[in-house]
């Protein structure tokens, strides 16, 4: 590994220029003092900003967003190799070839002679070869939940373990139990007094929710963002109802705000 030699085995001039920038930007005595100052522990707010952002172009459907937003996102990535590489700890190389020799790894179905006809029995090489490089560091042991970070979002987090909870075959056999699940468990938060466990069965509801998600092939994060964006919609057009009529929302009889509800959801 060195300090400032670019990444051997790419022949793209356009990643090679971007390297060359970023060592230019962290030049002791001409780089940026910005870029400069920046430590491995200062990028992760703005790492997580950007995953954000990057996410919202996806949301978008707009090419040039999109662009953009993964190419702010590989910044975050560039710039963490080369404050490794100045510090002789590891360098975009080593980022690259990780990369790549997991992703050979996990493939056995393309780089090897195992076979896979469905995207369940590609998930499935690519868990079990997890579990083998589990075992080979001595972690056989480990949970295959273990590598979700709990620091996510807590629906982001719900969504990732059940998402390998079902990958690794807990499931139900019959499709519809999710939904009979949701049943239960709001039925069972309805039965409670206990403010404690009126919490924890409501946690239940919205973890049985993102079960069904996962089921159903949905990203709840998204789902949720579309409820969340019709509810402003509404909300604000109840609101300029109100205000045309000269009163307050408070003020208004309940069969009227439901129907000026009713009318918020036809117009969308």
């Amino acid at each position: 590994m060195t300090n400032s030699e670019p990444l051997s085995g790419i022949d793209s001039a356009g990643f090679g220029a971007l390297l060359a920038t970023m060592r230019a930007l962290r030049d002791p005595d001409t780089g940026c003092p910005w870029d400069l100052i920046q430590t491995q522990e200062t990028l992760r707010g703005t790492l997580l900003e950007e995953t954000y952002e990057a996410l919202d172009a996806l949301a978008s459907g707009e090419t040039s967003a999109l662009i953009e937003e993964l190419g702010d996102l590989l910044l975050q990535v560039v710039l963490s190799a080369q404050i490794g590489s100045d510090a002789g700890t590891f360098n975009i190389a080593d980022v690259v070839d990780y990369l790549n020799r997991k992703l050979v790894r996990r493939h056995p179905h393309v780089f090897g002679d195992a076979q896979a006809k469905t995207a369940s029995e590609g998930i499935g090489h690519w868990e079990r070869m997890k579990a083998t490089e589990r075992a080979d560091k001595g972690q056989a042991d480990k949970s295959m939940l273990d590598g979700v970070p709990k620091a996510m979002p807590a629906l982001a987090y719900g969504n990732a373990v059940l998402g390998r909870a079902r990958r690794a075959g807990f499931d139900w056999d019959d499709p519809d139990a999710i939904f009979d699940k949701i049943g239960e468990e709001l039925r069972e938060l309805a039965a409670e007094d206990s403010p404690t466990r009126r919490e924890e069965e409501f946690g239940d509801v919205l973890l049985a929710a993102v079960g069904a998600a996962v089921r159903m092939g949905i990203d709840p994060e998204q789902a949720l963002n579309g409820a969340n964006s019709r509810f402003y919609g509404r909300f604000t057009h109840l609101e300029r109802a109100v205000r045309e009529q000269g009163i307050t929302l408070a003020a208004l009889p309940t069969n009227e705000k439901l129907a000026l509800w009713d009318a918020a959801k036809e117009a969308q």
